[in-house]
């Protein structure tokens, strides 16, 4: 218990608090609901769990090894939120009407997301370190990893896209769109700060 609770700990702080997918999750969530969500958190945790296993094969220290990779991980990453904030934001510049709310993230859109996520890299690479102090196996630390993030991790996600749903109502009241859509694009945008200091 003394190596478990230390990761259980690490799984809800990095899973609890505002990144790319939380504010990406909020945004779905107010747009499109809990049910029509629900494949994006399944892609974000398909992601994870690939980032983790891959990670603990040593493509996290290979990363690490090539510090130019992880700054062009980080410009893609940049680039991508850069256009889901225009997405987000979506009106008309003249009588402030959405033009279309589109559609939520897909499975595999969501996965291929975390490997451009370096709050993803980040959460993989030192997660394993701190679970391979359990009893020294990679394949134990990539078990207890995983488990973390499919039960406490999951559970983080999915509060936040009911806190998005419960916006819902709200956002569709039409003189409330632009403002929401406007924050929800400024916080998209804001996430950048965290790619560059992780």
């Amino acid at each position: 218990m003394e190596f478990l609770l230390p990761v259980l700990a690490f799984v809800l702080v990095s899973t609890i608090t505002p990144g790319p997918n939380n504010f990406l999750l909020a945004t779905s969530g107010i747009k499109f609901g809990v049910r029509a969500s629900l494949r994006h958190v399944l892609g974000i945790h398909c992601g994870i769990y690939l980032l983790v296993v891959l990670c603990g094969l040593g493509l996290g220290q290979l990363l690490l090894a090539f510090p130019e990779a992880l700054i062009g991980l980080k410009v893609f990453g940049t680039g991508y939120l850069i256009y889901l904030a225009w997405k987000i934001i979506g009106f008309q510049l003249g009588e402030g009407e959405t033009t279309s709310v589109g559609k939520p993230m897909s499975v595999l859109q969501a996965l291929l997301f975390q490997f451009s996520n370096p709050k993803a890299w980040m959460m993989a690479t030192t997660g394993l370190n701190i679970s391979i102090g359990i009893d020294g196996s990679m394949f134990t630390a990539i078990l207890v990893l995983a488990l973390g993030f499919a039960t406490l991790g999951l559970c983080c996600n999915i509060l936040w896209l009911y806190a998005g749903a419960s916006l819902q109502s709200v956002w569709q009241k039409k003189h409330y769109q632009r403002m929401i859509n406007g924050a929800l694009a400024l916080l998209t945008v804001l996430t950048i700060v965290m790619f560059w200091t992780v």
